[in-house]
């Protein structure tokens, strides 16, 4: 994955990045809530997750769908009447379509890890922000 570029709008209270990640570009935004103070780093961190986590769900789609080519293979295969599971060329068919979907699977968890370290952040970041304005009243 690489970063392309980032623009922020501070009179919106928005931040923009751009990824590039398997010859596709892929874009994360975040906006600021009102309530908080707004930050144009902490706003870019966020839209870069967000891209991150879009290019990956691309990623995903893609090993899914050869995951599925993949499966329907083995499947029309098996129907033939002299298919010997047994065999190795047969287990190693096998082997693949088992790798394959052991890459969609870490994907799907590498996704799902992301986005919840991305809402647990967010809301640590809201609760010590809290924390300090309390303080200073």
């Amino acid at each position: 994955m690489k970063f392309e570029d980032s623009y922020t709008e501070p009179e919106l209270r928005k931040s923009v990045v751009f990824v590039k990640h398997k010859g596709q570009h892929f874009t994360g935004v975040s906006w600021c809530h009102p309530d908080d103070n707004w930050s144009e780093i902490t706003g870019c961190r966020i839209a870069e997750i967000r891209a991150q986590i879009n290019a990956l769900k691309y990623e995903h789609k893609l090993a899914k769908e050869k995951c599925e080519e993949c499966r329907k293979f083995v499947k029309a295969v098996e129907q033939y009447k002299c298919f010997n599971p047994d065999d190795p060329s047969a287990k190693a068919m096998y082997r693949q379509l088992n790798r394959r979907i052991k890459a969609v699977n870490d994907l799907a968890i590498k996704i799902g890890t992301i986005e919840f370290n991305l809402k647990v952040n967010i809301a640590a970041k809201d609760k010590l922000l809290k924390k300090v304005h309390d303080k200073k009243d």
